[in-house]
C-alpha cells in the first residue's frame, strides 16, 4: 500500500563478487521482484559479517599473531563496560567473536580472540580486563588494517547493547 512501511528480512549472500567499498562497511543491495530490481546501500556494523567458522586454533592464532607485523597492530580503549569478563565473552561469542585463549597476568584478565569476515579476512584481538574497572584495553591485529577501526566499533556496539 502507498505511504506505508513494512519490515522484512532478506538472506545475505556473500558468494558473489566483491569490491572494496568506501567506507568499508557500505553494503550494496539489489532486490529483485516481479516489478523491477531495486538498488540501495546501507551502512552496517561489521560484526554482522563475522562468520561462524571464525574460531581459530590456539597454535595457529599464536603463529599468526607473531607473523603479523607490529605496524599492523592498533590499540584502543573501550569505556564504560560494566560487565564481568565472563559476560563480556558471552556477548562477544554470540556475535561470532571467538575466544582462543584466556589467562591471568598481574591481576588482569587477558583474552585472545579471533574473528573471520565473510571475505576470508581474519581479525585477531587481545582484551585486557581489570576486575571492577569499566575500561577495557583492546589490541587489534590484521593483515588488512582497513578493518581495524570497524572491528573496534563492533566491540563497542556488542558490549554496549
Amino acid at each position: 500500500m502507498p505511504n506505508q512501511s513494512l519490515d522484512s528480512s532478506l538472506a545475505l549472500n556473500t558468494m558473489g563478487p566483491s569490491q572494496l567499498m568506501d567506507p568499508l562497511n557500505n553494503l550494496q543491495v539489489a532486490v529483485k521482484n516481479n516489478i523491477d530490481v531495486f538498488y540501495f546501500s546501507a551502512l552496517v556494523n561489521i560484526h554482522v559479517l563475522y562468520m561462524e567458522d571464525g574460531n581459530m586454533d590456539r597454535k595457529v592464532f599464536l603463529a599468526t599473531w607473531k607473523d603479523i607485523p607490529p605496524s599492523n597492530e592498533v590499540n584502543y580503549t573501550l569505556q564504560d563496560v560494566h560487565l564481568s569478563p565472563d559476560a563480556v565473552l558471552q556477548k562477544l561469542e554470540a556475535s561470532n567473536v571467538f575466544t582462543v585463549a584466556r589467562r591471568q597476568v598481574e591481576g588482569q584478565e587477558m583474552i585472545y580472540q579471533s574473528m573471520k569476515l565473510t571475505n576470508g579476512v581474519w581479525v585477531l584481538s587481545e582484551l585486557k580486563i581489570s576486575p571492577g574497572n569499566p575500561v577495557i584495553g583492546l589490541s587489534i591485529k590484521s593483515r588488512a588494517m582497513e578493518v581495524a577501526s570497524f572491528a573496534m566499533e563492533s566491540y563497542n556496539t556488542i558490549l554496549h547493547q
